[in-house]
This record gives C-alpha cells, structure tokens and sequence, in this order.
C-alpha cells in the first residue's frame, strides 16, 4: 500500500498532467496566506536518534488564520465636505483604507491625514465647525442626493459648430424637470467643442452651486444629433448602459465614483 504522501504526489502529477493538455486552462499565480497548526504534534526525537516516521495524522491541520478575510486596517483622513454618516468638513476621522480611497480620496471629499494635511485642512475649533457642518438650508442634503444622481444627455448638432455653455446644461436639467439656473452652474476648465465624434457618449462632470456655498457633481455625456435619418447614431441599449469614458483622462477617477443611473448594469456592460 503506497504511503500518503506518495499518493497525494501521485495526485499532484495527474492534476498537472491534465492541465499541460488543455490550452484554454489559464495559469494565474495567487498570493494566499494561510496559518495552520498540526492537530496531532510531531514526536520529538534526541540527537543522533533516528527520526520517527509520521503518521497520517500529522498530516491533519487545523486553519489558525486565514490573511484573505482579515479585517482591513483604518486610516485616518480630513474631510473636506461633509459627508453623511461619516463626518463634517474639518474633521479627522478613521475608516477602512478601500472606503477611504474609493468614497473620500477618488471624489475628492477627503485627504490622507498627513502632517501637511493636518495642517492646512484640520479645524479644531467647535464654533466654526458647528458652521461648518450646517447646512445652507434644510432642504440641501435633499436636494444634493437628487442631483447627484442625475444622468446628464446633451444633444448636440451634427451639423453645425458648438461649443459647450452653460445653456445646453440647463436646457438638459429642464427635460429631466430641474430648474437650474446658469449662475449655479460650473462648467470643466476646458473647452468642450464640436461637432466631434470622438467624443461621442463620452462623459465629463460638471458642478452644481447651491446657495452659493454646497457643491455638488453631476454626471453628462455627449450624443450627437441630426435630423438626416441617413447619418443619424442609434444603440441598441439606453445611453445610461453605454461605457462611462471619460472626455478628460484625468477626470476618469472621478466619473467612476459617481453614482450611476439607477437602470444602468454596468456590471455587465463595461466587462
């Protein structure tokens, strides 16, 4: 009778056998760590003794750790806005590293707590971060939930020369049934103009003032349109399940942290 450990080294040339026979297996290296314990202890033998052979129940372990669901470690970082749930403007606070890059870091909303940082954002002061954390009016939180997750269109000309202003946001915001006037509205730094497709269903975000002090940032992409059947762009599927590209490669992060149209899979989509 073969011993266990030949056998398990039989299985493991079997198992790599097959595998070097199919080329549509996928080799990909993983880096797992796992801490065990032997069940049964290994017997202690004395110098110059022979060593005792193992048994198969020295080849029984019990898992101690497993480095895949740990609990990851907190960072701290300042707020820059306030954020619900979280926190308000000034404030140093502790949450895990993956939420802090991808809600607080990607969108801007908070900075790592370094000593610059500590220095230039951290507010102390009681009074002036009760200002701070209230908001402009009672309706503001409401009101920068809705907008955030507003999914800009703007239709633009095939035809004729444009360049992105503050109008055709506000034309767009009146379809969705907003009104927003063009003073509360803060276009990018750069100049979006066309006709262009190569910018067609690509994306960029804009800034929504309320009150003239909360801020809040809004998702729009670029759909050209003609009245020429012949040249017109049709989808199979709803413009909101369409790739989210960014115009600006560098705003990308941002346009990522957003939240999508409620309808959109974009699971599926972007794959």
């Amino acid at each position: 009778m073969l011993k266990y450990t030949q056998l398990y080294k039989n299985y493991l040339k079997s198992r790599l056998t097959l595998f070097s026979h199919q080329n549509n297996v996928l080799m990909q290296q993983s880096r797992n760590t796992f801490i065990l314990k032997r069940k049964y202890p290994v017997p202690l033998h004395k110098k110059y003794e022979t060593r005792a052979k193992l048994k198969h129940k020295h080849f029984i372990y019990e898992l101690i750790e497993d480095t895949n669901v740990k609990p990851q470690k907190k960072i701290d970082v300042v707020l820059l806005e306030n954020v619900k749930k979280i926190g308000g403007k000034g404030e140093k606070v502790s949450v895990s590293s993956q939420k802090a890059y991808e809600t607080l870091i990607l969108p801007k909303l908070a900075v790592y707590a370094t000593p610059e940082n500590l220095e230039k954002y951290l507010i102390e002061d009681q009074d002036e971060k009760k200002k701070l954390c209230t908001h402009s009016s009672q309706f503001v939180e409401r009101t920068m939930n809705v907008l955030s997750v507003c999914y800009l269109s703007l239709s633009m000309s095939m035809d004729i020369p444009w360049v992105i202003e503050k109008w055709h946001v506000r034309v767009s915001f009146r379809k969705l049934g907003y009104i927003v006037p063009e003073d509360a509205i803060i276009l990018p730094d750069k100049t979006i103009s066309g006709p262009n497709l190569s910018i067609e269903n690509k994306e960029f975000y804009i800034l929504i003032k309320i009150n003239n002090r909360e801020e809040v940032k809004v998702r729009c992409k670029i759909h050209h349109y003609t009245s020429d059947p012949k040249k017109q762009i049709k989808y199979d599927v709803p413009f909101y399940q369409l790739k989210n590209i960014a115009i600006f490669p560098e705003d990308q992060p941002i346009l990522n942290s957003l939240p999508k149209h409620r309808l959109a899979n974009f699971d599926t989509i972007n794959e």
